[in-house]
């Protein structure tokens, strides 16, 4: 986006990069195009599954409406059902363009009211333990885990990087 990153941006970058999951666009020897995934697990009705998240999707605007994006579109599509992910996830700051290859928002949406008494939480927590305030230093330190233990069994949470 045409920003300045910092040596520790850099790092933290190739830390998360897997790079047999990112693909390059090429015409006579140059970069036109890229596309890259992340490997995430999803909670789907308490089983964990596969989900591959789309981002860094870059054509080069000599490039545009000529074909790079749809087939790196096609090439990762067909990527992640030879590794058996079936469902995925996109970044998109240009959305719109989007629906041209089959992505689609899951929701607008939703803003409900449901009374009170015919509620309960699916995924209710256990009392036990304590509960306190944290400073950040700690909070860094614990919530990694907790946030496993909860997404595990609750449904449409992904898993999150140490980072």
């Amino acid at each position: 986006f045409g920003e300045h990153s910092e040596p520790v941006m850099h790092a933290f970058i190739r830390s998360i990069t897997e790079i047999e999951r990112i693909l390059d666009a090429f015409q006579n020897g140059r970069v036109v195009g890229s596309a890259a995934s992340y490997t995430f697990e999803l909670t789907v009705q308490g089983a964990r599954v596969p989900f591959p998240f789309v981002d860094i999707v870059t054509v080069q605007p000599t490039h545009r409406i000529q074909g790079p994006l749809i087939r790196m579109m096609r090439r990762q599509m067909e990527d992640f059902r030879e590794r058996g992910e079936f469902v995925t996830g996109l970044t998109a700051s240009e959305s719109s363009i989007y629906s041209r290859y089959l992505w689609g928002m899951a929701v607008w949406g939703e803003d409900w009211s449901i009374s009170r008494e015919h509620t309960i939480m699916s995924c209710a927590p256990a009392p036990s333990g304590e509960t306190r305030f944290v400073d950040s230093d700690e909070m860094r330190q614990i919530w990694p885990g907790v946030y496993d233990r909860v997404r595990r069994d609750c449904g449409s949470m992904f898993n999150i990087s140490d980072g």
